[in-house]
């Protein structure tokens, strides 16, 4: 399988060249010719397509490697990976050093939260097993939650809040999104914590999340909905975010 046709052949500038490597591939796996599973071509082959030096094709192969994109076979090539093996850590960096605010990754958790919380609702409603046990474990945390109000041990109250938005990120089935919420860990642990200096008594958070059980089990899919999004209205006057 040739990486280019004959008219994208043109030789890479030294400048930067490792870079513009991994810029081509990238554009050439992203094209969908290579698809999880495939060989790339050899060092000597992407040498030669793109007018580099093989040590230049070697090191962008070795960053591609350390992300999980590829992996290398002894005596059989280099192959591209499925997603599942992309380093979350390279997520995470990304987003220590960016500029991004409290309220950026915020609005960010919403997003996801609010469309796996909707499919967890309708789950429910049509009497999924999967569902079911999402819903205990939501009930889990939040005993754990009201323990850990009650002996003022916020690490574990931080945790358990962290989990039960966990739960229902993976109700959505949505891999992306995991990989995404993991990734904001430091994050949101720190966004959680900081909501609490403002309560009056830690047990608010235990009974804010108690009270989204209740309705996500009692009322309808829709004003399930409406309960989830009031709790992250919340969060945000809590942290004095604007909307």
């Amino acid at each position: 399988m040739d990486l280019y046709s004959s008219n994208e052949n043109a030789h890479i500038s030294q400048q930067t060249v490792v870079a513009q490597v991994m810029a081509h591939l990238k554009e050439v796996i992203a094209s969908g010719k290579y698809r999880p599973g495939d060989r790339l071509p050899t060092e000597k082959e992407l040498s030669e397509m793109l007018g580099v030096g093989r040590s230049s094709v070697r090191e962008a192969i070795k960053v591609f490697q350390h992300l999980g994109v590829v992996e290398s076979r002894a005596a059989k090539g280099t192959f591209l990976r499925e997603r599942a093996h992309i380093s979350s850590e390279a997520i995470a960096w990304a987003l220590l050093l960016g500029d991004d605010d409290l309220q950026d990754v915020m609005e960010l958790r919403e997003a996801i939260e609010t469309v796996c919380f909707a499919r967890l609702t309708r789950e429910l409603t049509e009497g999924s097993e999967s569902a079911q046990t999402v819903l205990k474990a939501l009930q889990e945390q939040v005993a754990v939650m009201e323990r850990a109000a009650a002996g003022n041990q916020v690490q574990d109250l931080v945790e358990a809040d962290y989990r039960f938005h966990g739960h229902i990120v993976r109700a959505g089935g949505n891999h992306l999104f995991r990989a995404l919420y993991s990734s904001l860990h430091a994050f949101l642990s720190e966004e959680i914590r900081s909501s609490y200096t403002e309560m009056a008594e830690l047990s608010e958070a235990a009974r804010d999340h108690a009270e989204i059980i209740a309705v996500l089990q009692s009322q309808s899919p829709e004003k399930a909905c409406i309960r989830h999004r009031e709790h992250f209205e919340r969060t945000r006057r809590l942290l004095k975010l604007t909307v």
